[in-house]
């Protein structure tokens, strides 16, 4: 019976040796690759994406009119989202009102900033475009006036209007070819409010903003105060008491 050479029994070990550091080259590639495809996405998410903005509109809004009653407006509170890495600009906007159940139509543009004024002496600000750095927003009230024709009017009286509302935004330059590719401008929305009255009277020689609220929407209300707990009642110390 043989015996097997001491010196050799640690060369059996080497096959051993060596698959598991295949195994090891192996896993460290796969977390490397893992770790730089995080790192590119990281790098496109906060560096690299393009503006993606977005428009959102509250329940409520305003009519008006301006030039003793021969324009009408609207006063539209707004907020634009940028959800990309880079700076966004809106240019202008553009409105399209149609009344609900006349088919009345006309289109209007960005015109100023703010509430429509109750004193036609206060200085209007004009409407200028809009920078949305990335990964924040930008909210303020925009007036609309009519872009071209006045007449008829989209509100006579009262009722219902859809609105269609589109940005109008920076497009990228020519030769940004892989801008161009991520390039998606934003999407316009549409959205109905309700004129609850009407009065040529208030709205030319007063110049009032009327509401006009998202049908079927009412105001939350507001949280009932909690009661404040009874003051427990004083009993009137005894004469006789000693001190």
């Amino acid at each position: 019976m043989s015996v097997p050479d001491p010196s050799l029994s640690g060369m059996t070990s080497f096959p051993n040796l060596a698959r598991m550091a295949t195994r090891g080259n192996r896993l460290a590639t796969v977390v490397s690759a893992f770790a730089f495809a995080f790192s590119g996405v990281s790098f496109y998410e906060t560096v690299m994406k393009q503006p993606q903005l977005a428009v959102y509109v509250p329940p409520v809004l305003h009519y008006g009119q301006d030039g003793n009653g021969d324009v009408e407006l609207f006063a539209i509170p707004l907020t634009i989202a940028n959800d990309g890495a880079r700076t966004g600009t809106v240019l202008s906007m553009d409105l399209v009102a149609e009344n609900v159940k006349t088919k009345a139509r006309l289109k209007f543009y960005s015109a100023y900033f703010g509430d429509h004024p109750r004193v036609t002496t206060t200085t209007p600000r004009a409407f200028a475009p809009i920078s949305v750095q990335g990964r924040s927003t930008f909210s303020d009230t925009i007036r609309f006036y009519p872009s071209g024709k006045v007449r008829p009017f989209v509100l006579e009286d009262a009722g219902d209007v859809q609105f269609t509302l589109t940005l109008q935004t920076v497009k990228p330059a020519a030769n940004d070819v892989l801008s161009w590719f991520w390039h998606a401008p934003p999407k316009p929305i549409v959205f109905t409010r309700n004129l609850p009255w009407y009065s040529f009277q208030q709205l030319s020689n007063n110049r009032i903003a009327i509401a006009m609220k998202e049908p079927g929407w009412t105001p939350p209300e507001p949280a009932a105060a909690e009661p404040t707990p009874a003051e427990a009642p004083q009993v009137p110390a005894d004469p006789a008491a000693k001190p």
